[in-house]
Formats: structure tokens, C-alpha cells, sequence
């Protein structure tokens, strides 16, 4: 800001340098042309010369602004198509996301007409295509956002999606994997591939997909031991029914080192120590898994653990084995089964209703019925009991986060939906 100060300064000085000079060295100029002679003072000729250059400009100026009408005219013209296109474009999307069919396919052909670009409308009119049903034209919008780099891995994904429901796991790793070239650091996409590579049993494939993850830190370092934890222990399984017991035991040892809250890789472990005459060692994983997510199988795991004992037993066990956490309703059932195989009917009493205080369910009324006929033979108190299970609140057990089923048991796949690892005990 000074600088130009400075120069405005200057600038004025020279100027009145100028007029000085000017002034003071008048002359005269005489100037004849077509018979007429004009004469008069330099300063006035300067004078003269400067209103003549400044009107034959503003001359040349009001004539390229009349030129320049038709084309302001016209940029003004695509620029309004422009903003109704993308008004049109933005209202569109609105009415996808609420999915109003009719309304989105109206907005996405008034978008394509006023912006004459598909591959920038594709998205909405894709959209409108899959609200509509029309799986076929939703496919063909989505490539053709393929050719532009800016709209490409917006295509891949919804291509992506499509595949998924259509089920068609192939073409799914296929377009899951090109997304990935587009944007390699994408969480979903990892997490997509993965459950993909799963569910087609690729496990070599799904381990480079969790090593690159991991090298560019696309997944959270818990997600990722849990992943690994999962691969290992299907290793693992396939290892045992192939005879493999050194690779089993190997495989469900890291896995359970990665993740100790899979319920499924601790047991396995186990009974992979116990097979190998190992039983401490076998105790001790059964212990720390239960720490770690306590679930009524790691109980029944330890209660049959060779060698096979009594029921007492077998009670002593589970109640080691829930010691660390003794107060929250699964403990409670464990020791409770437990009791009423050994028929330690006081001990079975205590932490069923202990169980009943805490949570309120079916499989606990029923337990409890089972007891009053056991201890007492009370077919009245035991239908009673019966009666409170009829309407009582569902027991935990293992539940489908994606589909709201529940299975008999855990598995890496949901039966109903094919979620990978989306069963949980709640």
C-alpha cells in the first residue's frame, strides 16, 4: 500500500514537472492542411491531441460493447441454464435421498437437459433409476460416470453396489478391487473387499488385502487385529479337518494372541492344547478369553475339557473359570447349568435368581422351572415358572447386527445375510 502511495506521488510530480515545463517554453506550431492553416501554442496542440485520442477511445469502446452484446447475451443465457441445471441437479438428489422416485427421474431429466453433460447428472439419474426399480438403467448411468476421472469412483461404487444386491460376489471383488485403485485409503472399501474375499473363502487374498490396509493405515488398528484374528482361526479349521493339528495349533495361537474376545478361536485353542495333552494350558486360554468377552460356550468349553470328570466337578471348573467376572448375568446362568447337572440344587437356586434380578429372561424362567422339579418335584412351581417364560423378554445369544437374525451359534458368515462378522452375544 505504500508503494503505491509513492508512486502516485511521483507520478503527479512528473506531471506537474511537465505542465511546468510546458509552460514555461510555450513556442508555436503552425499547421496547414487542405487549405486551412491552424496555428497555436504546443501546450494547446498537446491539449488538443490528448481530447482526441481520449474521444476516438471511448468511440472504440462504445463500439466493442455493441459488438460484445451478443456474446454477453449469450454466456448470460448458458450461465442461468447452468444455475437452473444444477438447482435442478441439487433438488434431484434431495429427492432421492427421500426417495421420492417420481420427482427424482423428473429433476434428473430436466438436470441432463439444461447441463447437457451425462456423465454429471449419471449419479442422480442413477438414482432415480433404482428407486424406480430399473436396476438395468441405474447400471447404465453409473458407466457412464466412468469417463470422467472426476465421477469414476463414484460409478465404480455404484456399480459396486448394484453387484452387491444382485448378490454377485464375482463381479463384486472385481469392482471392489477397481475402486480401490482410485482410492486405495477408503475404510469402506477395505471392509467391503474383505467381506467379499471372506465369503468366497479367499483367505490368501483377504490377508494382502489387511497387509496393504495396514501399510496405509486404511483400517483401525483394533478392526485390523480382529480381522487377522478371523483369517487365522478359518486357517486354523481348515488345517484341523485336513489333519493338520501343528498348523492348527499354530494358526488359532496367533489368532487368539490378535484377538482374545473371538469366542470361537479360544475354544478352538483349547481344545487343540487340551488333544495335546496340554489341559493347564488349555484352562488358562479358556480364563483369559472369558476376561475378555465373557460368553456362556467359553463355560461349556471348560466344563468338557478332558479329562472328562464328575459334575462337581465339572462345577468347580466354570466357577473358577467366571471368577474374574462373577457378577454379570452370564456367569450367573454358567454356574447355574452347571449346579443343576451336579444337582447342587442351593448353589443352581442362587445364581438363577441372582440371574433373574439382574436380566429377566425366558431361558432363566425355564432353568428355574427345571430346578423346582429337580430339587422339589413342584409341578406347580414349575409351571409358574413356565408361565413367566412364556412372556418374558428374549434370552442373550448371538444376534446378527445387519439382519437382526439369531442363529443357534457363532460363525464368521451370518446364515441369513452372509454378514461377515456380524454376529455378537447380547
Amino acid at each position: 500500500m505504500r508503494i503505491r502511495a509513492l508512486f502516485f506521488v511521483a507520478l503527479v510530480a512528473l506531471l506537474v514537472a511537465a505542465a511546468v515545463w510546458l509552460a514555461d517554453r510555450p513556442g508555436m506550431v503552425a499547421v496547414e492542411w487542405l487549405g486551412w492553416r491552424l496555428d497555436t501554442s504546443v501546450p494547446v496542440l498537446l491539449l488538443g491531441l490528448l481530447l482526441v485520442a481520449g474521444l476516438l477511445l471511448a468511440v472504440l469502446r462504445l463500439i466493442a460493447g455493441v459488438a460484445a452484446l451478443p456474446g454477453r447475451w449469450a454466456a448470460k443465457r448458458r450461465e442461468n441454464r447452468r444455475r437452473r441445471g444444477y438447482m435442478a441437479l441439487s433438488d434431484g438428489l434431495a429427492a432421492a435421498a427421500t426417495g421420492d422416485a417420481g420427482r427424482a427421474r423428473h429433476l434428473a431429466g430436466r438436470a441432463e437437459r439444461l447441463l447437457s453433460d451425462p456423465a454429471l447428472t449419471s449419479y442422480l439419474s442413477a438414482r432415480a433409476a433404482e428407486l424406480a426399480g430399473d436396476g438395468d438403467g441405474a447400471r447404465e448411468h453409473f458407466r457412464a460416470m466412468l469417463e470422467r476421472p472426476e465421477t469414476a469412483a463414484l460409478g465404480v461404487r455404484g456399480l459396486l453396489d448394484a453387484a452387491l444386491k444382485d448378490n454377485d460376489l464375482t463381479a463384486a471383488v472385481e469392482l471392489a478391487e477397481r475402486a480401490r485403485s482410485i482410492n486405495p485409503d477408503d475404510g469402506w472399501l477395505v471392509e467391503t473387499l474383505f467381506s467379499l474375499l471372506v465369503r468366497l473363502g479367499q483367505w490368501q487374498r483377504a490377508e494382502d488385502l489387511l497387509g496393504d490396509a495396514e501399510r496405509r493405515r486404511a483400517m483401525a488398528p483394533d478392526a485390523l487385529l480382529r480381522r487377522r484374528a478371523l483369517l487365522l482361526n478359518e486357517r486354523a479349521a481348515e488345517a484341523e479337518a485336513a489333519g493338520d493339528q501343528r498348523g492348527a495349533l499354530a494358526a488359532a495361537a496367533k489368532a487368539f494372541a490378535a484377538d482374545p474376545t473371538v469366542a470361537a478361536a479360544a475354544i478352538r485353542l483349547a481344545a487343540l492344547y487340551a488333544a495335546d495333552g496340554r489341559r493347564r494350558k488349555a484352562v488358562t486360554v479358556l480364563e483369559k478369553a472369558w476376561r475378555a468377552a465373557p460368553v456362556p460356550e467359553l463355560a461349556r468349553a471348560c466344563a468338557d475339557l478332558p479329562p472328562v470328570e464328575d459334575a462337581v466337578q465339572r462345577l468347580r471348573r466354570v466357577e473358577r473359570l467366571v471368577a474374574s467376572h462373577a457378577e454379570g448375568p452370564p456367569a450367573h446362568l454358567a454356574i447355574a447349568e452347571a449346579a443343576l447337572e451336579a444337582k447342587v440344587w442351593g448353589v443352581a437356586r442362587k445364581h438363577l435368581l441372582a440371574a433373574q434380578q439382574l436380566r429377566p429372561a425366558a431361558a432363566t424362567y425355564r432353568l428355574l422351572a427345571r430346578l423346582e422339579q429337580g430339587e422339589y418335584g413342584d409341578e406347580p412351581a414349575a409351571a409358574a415358572w413356565l408361565a413367566k417364560a412364556a412372556t418374558a423378554p428374549v434370552e442373550a445369544g448371538w444376534n446378527c447386527g445387519a439382519c437382526d437374525a439369531r442363529p443357534g451359534g457363532w460363525s464368521l458368515v451370518c446364515p441369513a445375510c452372509g454378514g461377515v462378522d456380524s454376529l455378537s452375544w447380547s
